[in-house]
């Protein structure tokens, strides 16, 4: 099985393209669907996820996890070569089409006090 990720980063007046292409294990437990792959750093993915939130978590040192709810936010703390950075995912669009093997993301990275946006990512996921 494959797992495409495609993100689109809007920063400023900045626009990246990013898309990455890996063999996964596609693995359903309870309500949750699980999306588990090695990426391109050899390091451990899982993207676990269901109607109520989606999580990523890269199995790196340190780990990290990027949260996100449907229409709400929640904290994150991603590390950086600057140390552990707390984030807000402020999340606005959320789409999970099981049937079609898909999941939509849009979501803002936001400074947990003053709510200044770092970046605006539009990010899809299918496996096939």
């Amino acid at each position: 099985m494959k797992i495409d990720i495609n993100n689109k980063i809007l920063m400023d007046q900045d626009t990246e393209l990013i898309r990455e292409v890996h063999d996964c294990e596609c693995v359903e437990k309870g309500d949750y669907t699980y999306l588990i792959y090695q990426n391109e750093e050899k390091e451990k993915v899982v993207i676990k996820f269901n109607q109520e939130e989606f999580v990523m978590t890269r199995f790196s040192k340190p780990k990290s996890q990027m949260r996100f709810l449907p229409f709400e936010q929640a904290l994150v703390a991603i590390p950086t070569p600057m140390g552990l950075q707390h984030l807000v995912t402020d999340t606005s669009h959320y789409l999970i089409d099981v049937e079609n093997q898909v999941v939509e993301l849009h979501y803002a990275l936001k400074q947990p006090e003053s709510q200044q946006v770092f970046a605006n990512y539009q990010l899809k996921v299918k496996w096939y």
